[in-house]
């Protein structure tokens, strides 16, 4: 769980700019993303054999 503690930056949109970027690090818009729908096991093998390549 991502915590920001607004009194800390005394603003609220430097408060809003560091929780996003902590939302990005910790990949929680793409667990959600992933778990919005089912994937199919082999539909899980391409994607990750698609992200091998590109690496």
């Amino acid at each position: 769980m991502v915590n920001v503690d607004v009194s800390k930056y005394q603003d609220l949109e430097k408060a809003l700019r560091v929780f996003r970027t902590k939302v990005r690090q910790a990949h929680i818009l793409e667990l959600i993303n992933s778990k919005s729908h089912y994937t199919s096991p082999s539909e899980k093998r391409h994607r990750n054999r698609k992200q091998k390549v590109r690496r």
